[in-house]
């Protein structure tokens, strides 16, 4: 599998977990429903920010690595107490930077 196909499915599995995890926070937490609610649509903003930037990373490799991996480092903080969302996290910082750099080495030869 090829580094671009691992970050699709690194990214999918984050932002699968970010949904889940505000969702189920949603139902079964004993806070007050204002709080539930802000910190699932928290977690659905970073899932957003995780698989729009994977999406970018397309058209402008940098652009996309950085809002993917501000998406899964601000998750990760939010999600300490899972180490998925830690490990995920990192994974997705180190394949968005590492498609990036492919992608601006493949545009430097081409030019």
């Amino acid at each position: 599998m090829n580094i671009e196909r691992w970050l699709r499915v690194v990214a999918w599995v984050a932002a699968a977990l970010y949904v889940v995890v505000g969702v189920g926070e949603l139902i079964f937490a004993d806070e007050s429903l204002g709080r539930r609610i802000s910190f699932a649509v928290v977690l659905i903003v970073f899932a957003v920010l995780v698989m729009g930037g994977v999406a970018l990373i397309a058209q402008r490799p940098w652009i996309g690595a950085a809002v993917a991996s501000i998406g899964a480092i601000a998750a990760g903080f939010a999600l300490f107490w899972t180490v998925a969302a830690i490990v995920l996290g990192l994974a997705i910082v180190v394949l968005s930077v590492m498609v990036a750099r492919r992608s601006t080495a493949t545009q430097t030869r081409l030019a």
